[in-house]
């Protein structure tokens, strides 16, 4: 399976309330979209998440490069690029999945993101996460969990809505 994210850093003063807008009116559009394990719409707002950015940052994870391939394709991604411009798309291949249920009871997640050493032996990685991937053309691990509250991370997030293929 393959992760993929990208980001949306939104100026401070930006009403986050369009982004919950947005998702409200359009997440449920991805459910049963073929390939597509689950699309967590995360967003980050300077006031409660502990950070200095407003962030629209969804993550998906994709059963193939096929259904990813056609997402980016689609009506919908065009339409996110004309409104808010050309994302960098992070992409990493899953190593740990956690089930559709803890993702969708979750309300919060946390990502931490870590540099694989040269030489590494990559068979004793520590899967920390209740999502770990890792990007081999960056040697970067990918390790998110997935909780009810606001919890510890190099990135925290609330999870507004989560799509699923089933």
């Amino acid at each position: 399976m393959i992760v993929m994210q990208y980001r949306f850093t939104l100026p401070g003063d930006y009403d986050m309330s369009i982004i919950e807008t947005r998702i409200k009116e359009n997440g449920a559009k991805l459910n049963g979209f073929a390939g597509l394990f689950f699309k967590a719409y995360l967003v980050s707002r300077r006031d409660e998440a502990n950070t200095d950015e407003n962030r629209y940052a969804p993550i998906y994870v994709w059963k193939n490069a096929e259904a990813m391939a056609q997402f980016l394709q689609s009506a919908g991604f065009k339409k996110l690029t004309q409104d808010f411009g050309w994302p960098q798309i992070d992409t990493w291949l899953a190593l740990r999945l956690p089930a559709i249920d803890v993702v969708k009871k979750a309300g919060w997640l946390s990502i931490t993101r870590k540099h694989i050493a040269a030489h590494t032996d990559l068979s004793t990685l520590a899967l920390d996460g209740q999502l770990c991937a890792w990007d081999v053309s960056q040697w970067q691990m990918l390790q998110i969990d997935f909780c009810e509250t606001m919890q510890a991370g190099n990135e925290r997030y609330r999870i507004e809505y989560v799509a699923s293929e089933a």
